[in-house]
């Protein structure tokens, strides 16, 4: 119910109980002119087609189907009303909002069914109209949004031919949908060259999922869907035609928070995004100026390819869910089943946003190991970030989280662990005890070898698999390749790992089948990389390692390890 309506309900109570209007009570006595007779009631309810004026006759006659309503209600500002649509998956969907003049501006959306944003005409009138054509889901919630005024809305849609999209869409001036739809990017100019050149900066393994091309206008974002697996990275490339300018690409989660924006440019825009947690996102592309065409493509990657990256992976950070006795209790207990001694060493605290604490820590009881260093999170702590410093100001190790985070410090003097935290404060417990894999190689380049151990460790829990060999150090540079060849037993796999410090820049890793030089795994990040090669069950194999520093001179820590084939 409206709040005018509210009001005029209350206001005829009032007078009924007061002054009893409604009962039958002889007439009073004239005293002057003729009173005017009681209005007329008629039974019945507002007609909402009436809103629709000829829109579904004139869409019929373009082409599309019988019209259904989708829903018709009352609206305050901000409301939001709609229904699920089932769509046939060869036909396209025609979806419009009309409202009452009390009502400024009502938005049209579409949805998935897991939330994500299909299309959407976010213009500022009271006539939001869309179309979109397949590839879509076989149901679409459609829903209309208040966003000025109050009245009444009613939603419509209707079911176009394919062949009909185009006339339809021109002659009404649906959104979304206008042009042909999402189309596969199969022969786009430059295509190739633009997403080559964009995984050889960034680094990392990729596993492409999906290449389309959209139609994209200023007036309105074209949305695609951009989910992500718990633990997992999406890379998403834009590549706009010569007709559109300067694009603006944002990634939006399932509750439509903006988590990450493309750097501002012209040209091939890029997202590189991160989650700890599922995410059904989407992808929001619109450009200043200019009607035409740009290629999407997406790849994933598991989580800790961030790791492996040339640049800053965008972050969706989640708050920690458990009371901090209980995390820290379940992370002092996986670390036991994974061979770990008990911690040295155990302090407990409060991280405030905008304040950095400094726990110190004893690396000397670690018997000359590593420390492990584990920040553990406890409900509500979020987005975590962590430095390790030596008495002398040197960054021993750096890593940030979205809530616990684990280290390699390789010092065995006094240092200091930094922690701040950039999304929502909560309590902490830090833990500290020998790292299992021992070398003397990591004293001398404890920064490289804190980087080489925190990559050869998997997940977000940082555990070390298969059997750790002998490291070694090594200086690289750009212009010479470090090699070696290496067996490969019958069933087991190889992974070679380097960390760098120094003035130079970033690692490029390469494993190539030794026979006849095929490329087997590669690795290019800025701090550590890591490549595995594998050998079949039935025979050996014999694997070149190639290792080179992106530019300069770095000090490199190289480890391996060996394991099982997956």
């Amino acid at each position: 119910m409206s709040v005018a309506r509210a009001v005029l309900v209350a206001a005829l109570a009032v007078a009924a109980s007061g002054c009893g209007l409604w009962q039958h009570a002889p007439a009073p006595p004239a005293t002057g002119p003729a009173k005017p007779a009681a209005p007329t009631v008629t039974q019945g309810e507002l007609d909402p087609r009436t809103l629709l004026g000829d829109l579904p006759v004139r869409a019929a006659r373009l082409g599309a189907g019988v019209p259904s309503m989708v829903t018709a209600d009352e609206a305050i500002e901000n409301d939001w009303v709609g229904a699920f649509v089932d769509v046939p998956h060869d036909e396209c969907l025609l979806g419009y909002a009309r409202a009452s003049s009390t009502i400024d501006d009502v938005d049209l959306s579409f949805y998935a069914d897991d939330g994500a944003q299909l299309a959407a005409d976010e213009g500022r009138d009271v006539h939001p109209t869309l179309l979109l054509c397949p590839p879509h889901p076989d149901r679409v919630y459609v829903a209309a949004h208040v966003a000025l005024g109050e009245g009444f809305v009613v939603v419509a849609a209707q079911l176009v031919p394919k062949d009909r999209a185009v006339i339809v869409a021109r002659a009404l001036g649906a959104r979304g949908g206008i042009e042909e739809g999402p189309r596969v990017a199969e022969s786009w100019p430059g295509l190739e060259d633009s997403v080559h050149q964009h995984r050889r900066e960034i680094g990392g393994t990729w596993e492409e999922f999906k290449r389309v091309a959209l139609t994209v206008d200023p007036r309105v974002p074209t949305y695609v869907s951009l989910p992500i697996d718990a633990d997992g990275c999406v890379d998403a490339v834009v590549i706009p035609d010569d007709d559109v300018a300067m694009l603006d690409v944002e990634a939006v989660d399932g509750d439509g928070r903006v988590v990450a924006r493309a750097r501002e440019g012209a040209g091939v825009r890029s997202i590189t995004l991160c989650s700890p947690t599922l995410m059904p996102g989407t992808l929001a592309v619109r450009p200043h100026s200019g009607h035409g065409l740009a290629a999407v493509v997406l790849a994933r990657a598991r989580g800790d390819v961030a790791r492996d990256l040339g640049l800053q992976a965008d972050i969706v950070w989640a708050s920690a869910t458990q009371p901090l006795e209980a995390a820290k209790h379940a992370r002092d207990t996986l670390l036991a089943k994974s061979g770990y001694d008990a911690p040295v060493a155990t302090t407990t605290g409060s991280l405030l946003l905008g304040r950095r604490i400094s726990v110190p820590l004893d690396l000397k009881a670690m018997g000359g190991a590593c420390a492990r260093v584990d920040v553990v999170a406890g409900a509500p702590l979020g987005l975590v970030e962590a430095r390790v410093w030596d008495d002398a100001g040197r960054l021993l190790a750096h890593e940030e989280a979205s809530t616990s985070v684990a280290l390699f410090a390789c010092a065995h003097g006094a240092a200091r662990l930094e922690l701040e935290t950039h999304g929502r404060p909560g309590p902490f417990a830090v833990t500290v005890r020998p790292e299992r894999w021992r070398d003397p190689v990591f004293a001398a380049h404890p920064l490289a070898a804190s980087r080489m151990i925190a990559r050869a460790a998997a997940g977000p829990d940082r555990l070390l698999e298969g059997k750790q060999a002998a490291v070694r150090a090594a200086t690289l540079d750009a212009s010479h390749s470090l090699a070696w060849t290496r067996p490969v037993d019958p069933g087991k796999c190889v992974r070679v790992t380097v960390g760098v410090e120094g003035e130079g820049a970033g690692v490029d890793l390469r494993a190539a089948d030794a026979t006849d030089d095929a490329d087997l795994d590669r690795g290019h990040a800025a701090f550590a990389a890591t490549v595995r090669a594998c050998a079949p069950n039935d025979s050996p194999k014999t694997v070149r390692f190639e290792a080179r520093a992106s530019a300069g001179k770095v000090d490199a820590v190289i480890g391996e390890q060996t394991s099982g084939s997956p």
